[in-house]
């Protein structure tokens, strides 16, 4: 079996999680890592034993690389991610993909154009309790409504009300809640039921531009979707998939630990009937690692699962949200 070589462009915890699992896998090995907006690197590359690329255009000149992991922030994620394409690479990106979806239309035209593989690291599509919720889905009589929440206070935002700006909550970053925490909502509502008719957003704008929370509804024949988000606030709501006479009610829709079926009983209330939880052992980032290897060693070029068109449709409810509560990028310009 070739041994498959990945790169790394950004550091952080994820990148750490990242090289931590590619060390777990047969076949293949952390080429490199370069830094993607001035971090340190070092003592990343000493520990898992790999060399430093310069920067990013080193990566993509690495002949003895095959692919490249885009770890760095999400307003560079498009630029990155056509630079490695162009030159050869396969390229996962870290969520979300790209700031628009004008982005994500031309990283796919890149990834087809140099015939590579191009995936986007949504962990939940390849969760075992979000496979749970979605085989499940037959289950329910009819469905009727979701309720998708997302809401988790960042501790950015003490920064921010310290009168810092940190990339969190910085609009020429992709900061604020409907990119970050507002894509998980999103994402699973088109992973479970494709494409809305319609998108009505809400939301609360910060004093320089980005949005802190918000509501996304998603509209679709004879089922709406809610969207919660929230970078300032936690939730102690479940999310939940409604059906007539049943519901899935799930306690977190990007790393779920439980996965009821919920029917009505005599007392006409819902009742717990069936716990469908499946083990999550290790991060929940894995099962998505293990996907882009799988791929790559199969030669796919888009994943089943999670694949490009989901992106860019999340992409484009996304851009509508924004737009309706007033966020704009720079690559919107």
């Amino acid at each position: 079996m070739t041994t498959i070589r990945i790169g790394v462009l950004g550091g952080g915890p994820i990148a750490a999680v990242f090289a931590e699992r590619i060390a777990e896998l047969d076949g293949v090995e952390l080429g490199a890592i370069s830094a993607a907006a001035g971090e340190d690197v070092t003592a990343f590359a000493e520990r898992h034993g790999v060399p430093v690329a310069p920067d990013e255009h080193a990566l993509a000149a690495d002949v003895t690389l095959d692919a490249v992991y885009v770890v760095s922030v999400s307003s560079l994620h498009a630029e990155h991610a056509i630079r490695l394409l162009r030159a050869g690479k396969h390229v996962l990106v870290e969520k979300p993909m790209a700031c628009t979806a004008a982005q994500v239309a031309a990283m796919t035209a890149a990834a087809r154009e140099h015939d590579r593989l191009l995936m986007e690291l949504y962990p939940a599509a390849f969760e075992p309790n979000i496979a749970a919720l979605r085989e499940a889905l037959p289950r329910l009589d009819r469905v009727r409504r979701a309720v998708l929440v997302k809401d988790q206070y960042s501790s950015a935002f003490d920064a921010y009300r310290a009168g810092q700006n940190p990339p969190a909550f910085d609009p020429a970053f992709g900061g604020g809640s409907i990119l970050d925490l507002g894509f998980y909502p999103v994402s699973l509502a088109v992973h479970l039921f494709g494409a809305p008719n319609s998108v009505t957003a809400t939301g609360r704008l910060l004093d320089n531009g980005a949005d802190s929370q918000g509501l996304i509804v998603l509209g679709y024949p004879d089922l709406e979707v809610a969207c919660l988000h929230s970078k300032v606030s936690s939730s102690a709501i479940d999310s939940q998939v409604a059906g007539e006479l049943s519901a899935l009610l799930l306690d977190d829709i990007s790393t779920p630990s439980r996965v009821q079926l919920l029917e009505r009983g005599p007392s006409r209330r819902l009742e717990p009937v069936a716990d469908l939880s499946r083990e999550r052992t290790g991060s929940h980032l894995v099962y998505g690692i293990d996907a882009f290897v799988d791929l790559l060693r199969e030669g796919a070029r888009d994943s089943a699962i999670h694949p490009l068109a989901d992106v860019a449709t999340a992409h484009q409810v996304l851009d509508e949200a924004r737009r309706q509560v007033g966020v704009r990028f720079p690559a919107d310009d």
